[in-house]
């Protein structure tokens, strides 16, 4: 790759969630390759401490019961013990409610367990380079209604969330024709008097005439959705171009969606039920959308957030997907970005806390195995290349990992797949990403007073630097660029300068050395399959090519590459595909056994991501705590936002409607539903 050192080195992560708004899980399997540069080395994280409770065996020695540990792991112990697999949100969510309390009155012993050696955050973690880089297996937001996800941050020593993360910022949404949209932050903090439960706070003052004053005093007298489409600086320029046909009129057309979004019931199984066996790709055609506002907007938007093709992706995850993170209730789609590495900022005082409390945290330690014995379960670890296994007995196991990590789990722990919760695990999928971070020479002239993020500089080439002038984060849907590779991949584009405090040019100017400095592009890609296999100059090289497309602008010169590193998730993060929920389990498998993590309990709370990660761990962690006597756990699930009065009154019809006349597959919009009688179709 020219004169720039790509690094080259195969770490292991935990795999599991991916993305702008979700790499979050943290499984049990090494889903992810990582390179890093080529002569140089990566410095091994800290070896992790092992508990004195466990004893070594040699490989060969497989049986469970007491002859693969010391006394403690027999019948002896005195404290209830429990093993939580998977070191992401989910894993770390369930010893943090869990731990509160109950470990200082001696009452219950966690070990916690994860494949990579650092065990700090799973895919929402990350490393040190051996340049002193931080690396992350992608950006992960933080949504206005991750309400457990921020009250979980408040009970961490060390973590102030308005410190941690930066203030809600806008995004822009480009399409294969370019730029579509810039989505402002929806809620600004005077508006906000009530929180974010659904209150629409105090009515903005209309103190100027300008757009945007008029905009938002309009937009807050209409219930969601209907503000969305007033607050977006929708750019309807390219029509005139004859690019894009996206205008007002295709716009209205997503009021067909209206029917659908109000029959289908956040957390309703039944509702699951009627969606989740369809496509989403039919949900569109029956809602009657403009062909312009899918190709512009819809499609876009599931190519990031859910990460598949609408033809790909059942009706309910996309219904579920939309509502949560931009329906629900006003604000739901501003988004804050953590100020630097989430491992750092989040995970690390975070393990301090737990182990402070006597939670064992445990790195390096991939499950192979999971058997039950006499009193609960023995967990057989694998070796990771070495000639020593370990086993441990305990009487509660947690499996907080994602879907594919489960199936394959088990499918070697009959222990696990004689549940009924577990028979369709086989049939989960996963769905494919890269990370890309590049670390490039800074330009010599500083772009400054640009919109979003933490910082208001970058060292970007200017030309890049202007078309990111809205924002720190650009959202991609598939095709740009008409580039082969990208047919079926969206992706995001991150400006680090503008996000992350190490990066920025402030910070740079007073601690950093000039020929240090470097300005940082991270190129997120999900659905990455067409070129996982590629090696790294050549995914370094799509994503330049990616970036130029998308904005128009030069390509990046390679040798302007300092650094780069790639990192992929092989079929790591939750595909929600049709029938997807149908396999999805609840949080309690069987006796002593629960499980957790953004893929479970998908009829339950209405969540997705790391939001959902936090929720699942909080309910195993009361299921468990009930079940086995733990009084001072801190479990309470904080319920997601109500429904509007609005949205209230459009279930009620939808309710009448499908009493009288439900119908044959998914709801059709009135046009649509008109145009089908019309047509003979009496069944529509």
């Amino acid at each position: 790759m020219g004169k720039h050192l790509l690094r080259k080195l195969l770490v292991i992560l935990p795999a599991s969630q991916f993305i702008a708004h979700a790499f979050t899980r943290s499984p049990i399997y090494p889903h992810i390759n990582s390179s890093v540069n080529r002569v140089g080395t990566v410095r091994p994280p800290p070896q992790q401490r092992v508990p004195t409770t466990l004893k070594e065996q040699t490989a060969p020695s497989t049986s469970s019961g007491s002859s693969g540990a010391d006394a403690t792991n027999g019948n002896n112990r005195d404290k209830l013990r429990v093993v939580v697999v998977g070191g992401g949100w989910a894993g770390y969510s369930v010893c943090e409610s869990i731990s509160a309390n109950n470990i200082n009155g001696d009452n219950v012993e966690i070990i916690l367990l994860d494949a990579s050696k650092n065990a700090k955050g799973g895919l929402a973690g990350g490393y040190r380079s051996s340049n002193d880089r931080p690396v992350e297996a992608g950006i992960h937001g933080f949504w206005r209604e991750y309400r457990n996800t921020f009250d979980i941050m408040e009970g961490i020593e060390g973590v102030t969330v308005d410190e941690v993360l930066g203030d809600f910022s806008p995004s822009v949404l480009y399409s294969k024709n370019g730029k579509v949209a810039v989505a402002p932050v929806l809620l600004e903090e005077d508006e906000n008097e009530g929180g974010s439960t659904g209150n629409y706070g105090k009515i903005p003052t209309l103190n100027d005439l300008s757009e945007k004053s008029i905009r938002r005093a309009i937009a807050t007298n209409l219930p969601p959705p209907l503000d969305l489409p007033v607050l977006a600086e929708v750019d309807f320029s390219k029509a005139n171009a004859g690019d894009s046909k996206l205008n007002p009129v295709d716009l209205i057309s997503g009021i067909g969606l209206l029917g659908a979004w109000a029959d289908f019931e956040q957390e309703s199984r039944t509702s699951w039920e009627q969606y989740d066996t369809q496509p989403a790709s039919l949900l569109f055609e029956k809602a009657g959308i403009a062909d312009a506002l899918y190709e512009e907007l819809v499609s876009p938007l599931l190519h990031v957030l859910p990460m598949c093709p609408a033809y790909d992706c059942s009706a309910a995850a996309a219904l579920s997907c939309f509502h949560v993170f931009a329906l629900q209730s006003r604000g739901a789609f501003d988004v804050r970005w953590c100020r630097g590495s989430i491992s750092e900022k989040i995970f690390e005082p975070w393990q301090q806390q737990l182990e402070k409390r006597g939670v064992v945290v445990r790195g390096g330690s991939r499950v192979s195995l999971i058997e039950k014995n006499d009193t609960g379960y023995t967990i057989q670890l694998d070796s990771m290349g070495g000639d020593k296994v370990d086993a441990i007995e305990c009487d509660a196991v947690v499996l907080a990992v994602g879907a594919t990590a489960a199936g394959k789990l088990a499918s070697s722990s009959p222990a696990i797949s004689s549940f009924d919760g577990t028979k369709d695990f086989d049939k989960l999928r996963g769905v494919t990403c890269v990370a890309v971070r590049l670390f490039l020479k800074p330009n010599t002239s500083v772009s400054a007073n640009l919109n979003g993020g933490s910082h208001a500089k970058t060292q970007l080439p200017p030309d890049i630097a202007k078309a990111m002038s809205d924002s720190p984060v650009t959202v991609c849907g598939a095709g740009i660029g008409s580039i082969d590779e990208l047919k079926e991949t969206g992706f995001c584009i991150y400006d680090l300068q503008r996000m992350h405090d190490e990066f920025s040019v402030d910070y740079y100017n007073d601690n950093v050395e000039e020929n240090d400095q470097v300005a940082v592009l991270e190129i997120d890609f999900y659905r990455a399959n067409a070129f996982v296999d590629l090696d790294d100059d050549q995914i370094a090289d799509l994503a330049l090519r990616a970036v130029s497309a998308a904005f128009g602008t030069a390509k990046i010169d390679s040798d302007d590459i300092v650094d780069a590193v790639v990192l992929r998730a092989r079929n790591a993060v939750s595909h929600f595909a049709p029938n997807s929920a149908l396999y999805s389990p609840d949080v309690k498998l069987g006796d002593g056994m629960y499980i957790c993590g953004d893929w479970v309990d998908r009829t339950g709370h209405a969540s997705w991501s790391t939001e959902k990660s936090v929720v699942t761990a909080r309910q195993a962690a009361s299921a468990l705590s009930r079940d086995f006597g733990l009084k001072d756990s801190q479990c309470k699930v904080i319920p997601a936002a109500k429904d509007t009065p609005q949205l209230s009154a459009l279930r009620q019809s939808a309710r009448l409607l499908r009493s009288v006349l439900p119908p044959k597959t998914l709801p059709p919009s009135p046009w649509v539903f008109a145009k089908q009688l019309f047509s003979g179709d009496k069944d529509p």
